[in-house]
């Protein structure tokens, strides 16, 4: 074994040497909170984000073709049949989204209103298989969200009245339709459940007075995740007057603040494990106190200041190791148990999810890891220098 290493093992111990003293043990605690509760908070953040991520999926495409200033697409059949050579595009059909007014009885509400066909939706968005009360059916009928059903007191089967606020006949005069409600979805979006209605694309057509013209195409591709990629090819293949948008796009905003406050939880919470190197330092420098007498003795023995640094070095690096061990260890089985069970509830009219979501990152463990582990090593500098620094003499004679 190592000499250095084998000193620096002792130098961990309490004076009965059977078990590590406890300056030890409060420096190796404090790495083992900061990580610890660093990879729990940053799981738990990533489970927000991707669970939102599945909801905005689960309601809307992965890629939307408009045309600049929301023009109608009128051609939107040439433009299907140019992007059928991409083989990455799984899915698209034309849609329509207008915003209007919805009736049962006495109750309205501002709604937007998306105009499709229920068989090509069925291979885009997963709205079909949201359906918690009634059928996916737009044949004469409509689908909306739950929350926009309690605020209208509607059920599967009674009518509504779907109202286009402007025409064109008799002085600005609103149109309006009668539907049958087929269904109520819920995706686990309040935007979504409490806005969206679900029509036939031609019903909408009609209602608004679009004729042939849609409001864009929606795609389903391969790969969600390389939709900015996708947009650029596309955009090139089809050009102006049409534009691509992708759903981080359309989510950006949403995403970007997710993205910041991750960033920023890590900062705060690493101030957790930078406070525990400092409890690494107060240790390091206690023991160099303590040792004094040892350390002249090693130095009379022929012990080089580079081994001497070494010794303590290696003592501050055990000490972070085995916290951030540990740290990992507990907050990847606390993560696990609380994915698991999922007993801590979270208010529905608050959050979009009922239970507390953890999902854990590879890349999130490996680099608090090494963070761990790095300002461990930074926190042995100071001591390792200082008791490299002590003379022999001087040492064997404060002693």
């Amino acid at each position: 074994m190592n000499t250095e290493f084998f000193i620096a093992r002792r130098y961990l111990r309490s004076k009965s040497r059977r078990f590590l003293s406890l300056s030890t043990i409060i420096a190796i605690g404090g790495i083992f909170v900061g990580v610890g509760a660093l990879l729990i908070t940053l799981s738990i953040m990533n489970g927000f984000q991707n669970e939102l991520r599945r909801r905005i999926l689960g309601g809307s495409p992965h890629m939307i073709i408009r045309c600049y200033f929301n023009e109608p697409l009128e051609d939107y059949k040439t433009v299907l049949d140019r992007l059928s050579k991409f083989p990455f595009i799984k899915a698209g059909a034309p849609f329509t989204m207008s915003k209007s007014i919805i009736r049962n009885k006495n109750f309205a509400d501002g709604v937007v209103i998306r105009g499709v066909d229920a068989e090509s939706e069925k291979k885009i968005t997963e709205i079909n298989r949201k359906i918690i009360d009634g059928v996916f059916d737009l044949d004469g009928g409509c689908v909306l969200g739950v929350e926009l059903a309690h605020n209208l007191k509607a059920s599967v089967g009674d009518t509504l009245i779907i109202t286009s606020p402007f025409g064109e006949q008799l002085g600005l005069l609103p149109r309006s339709k009668r539907v049958i409600l087929r269904g109520i979805f819920n995706l686990g979006m309040y935007d979504y459940d409490a806005t969206i209605v679900y029509m036939n694309l031609k019903d909408v057509q009609v209602l608004f007075e679009m004729g042939n013209g849609v409001s864009g195409i929606e795609l389903r591709v391969d790969d969600v995740y390389r939709t900015p990629w996708y947009s650029k090819i596309i955009g090139k293949e089809i050009g102006y007057p049409y534009r691509v948008q992708d759903w981080i796009e359309m989510n950006h905003s949403v995403f970007a603040a997710l993205k910041l406050e991750k960033v920023v939880t890590f900062i705060v919470l690493t101030l957790i494990i930078i406070v525990a190197g400092f409890n690494i330092v107060g240790t390091l420098v206690s023991i160099v106190k303590k040792k004094t007498k040892e350390i002249g003795i090693l130095r009379s023995f022929g012990f080089a200041s580079a081994r001497i640094m070494r010794i303590f070095i290696y003592q501050g690096f055990i000490m972070g190791i085995i916290g951030t061990f540990l740290g990992v260890v507990f907050s990847y089985f606390a993560c696990l148990f609380l994915d698991q069970y999922r007993f801590i509830k979270l208010p529905g009219d608050v959050y979009f999810i009922e239970t507390l979501p953890v999902e854990m990152s590879t890349n999130d463990f490996i680099a608090v890891a090494c963070a761990a582990i790095l300002i461990s090593f930074i926190a042995t500098i100071y001591p390792s220098l200082k008791a490299a620094k002590l003379i022999t003499v001087e040492a064997l004679r404060n002693e």
